[in-house]
């Protein structure tokens, strides 16, 4: 919410005061804090679900589902970094795993080790789900939506739109 809230009210006053005089340039300024601003809201969404058969990995753009079955390992590099490594090796990844952008090793978590402990967490939740029904499979790759995020880019294109038409 603060991200919307600093973001979008950021956006709003340069967006009444190009209303208000016509001109081009603060309207612009609100398209680039609504088009910031969304990527900030979706980096600070990104998060990690589990189900009783898979891990849902979310992050900005992409979401992963990795059936408890399809993981090779789960663990945190020297950065402090959290990362999903896949059994099978795939273009698309390159043999590397796949990192956890809310847990990327932040200053927060060098201190209170949130990356080591989820790590811990995750391996149990792989340990306990293998033996489910539909723990197995391929990692299924999806675009993550996130209708906050979309609405905030979609007035940032209106806020440009705005911006070209009062030029």
């Amino acid at each position: 919410m603060l991200v919307l809230i600093l973001f979008g009210g950021g956006a709003l006053f340069p967006a009444s005061a190009a209303i208000s005089s016509g001109e081009a340039g603060p309207m612009f300024g609100a398209a680039v804090c609504l088009g910031v601003g969304s990527m900030a809201y979706r980096t600070m969404r990104s998060r990690i679900h589990l189900t009783d058969a898979s891990l849902i990995l979310v992050n900005p753009i992409f979401s992963y589902e990795f059936p408890y079955s399809a993981i090779r390992k789960i663990e945190t590099n020297p950065s402090g970094s959290l990362i999903i490594f896949p059994k099978e090796y795939t273009p698309k990844n390159e043999g590397e795993g796949y990192l956890a952008v809310g847990y990327a090793g932040s200053l927060l978590d060098r201190i209170f080790k949130t990356s080591e402990r989820a790590a811990r967490e995750l391996k149990k939740a792989q340990k306990k789900g293998r033996r489910m029904e539909g723990a197995d499979g391929p990692v299924r790759r999806r675009i993550a939506a996130d209708a906050v995020a979309e609405f905030m880019v979609l007035a940032a294109g209106g806020c440009m739109l705005a911006s070209v038409l009062l030029r």
